[in-house]
């Protein structure tokens, strides 16, 4: 059985970082954007 690349298991490593990283980016980036909004509708109201 050949080994696995150690560079190919570090780049798993890192896009798995990098995704929650991201989702959590883009959770925040929404629930900020929904308060932005609720925020000016009530300034309009």
């Amino acid at each position: 059985m050949a080994r696995k690349n150690l560079s190919a298991l570090k780049r798993v490593r890192q896009a798995e970082k990098r995704r929650l990283r991201n989702q959590d980016y883009k959770s925040r980036i929404k629930t900020f954007t929904k308060k932005v909004e609720s925020a000016v509708a009530a300034k309009d109201a």
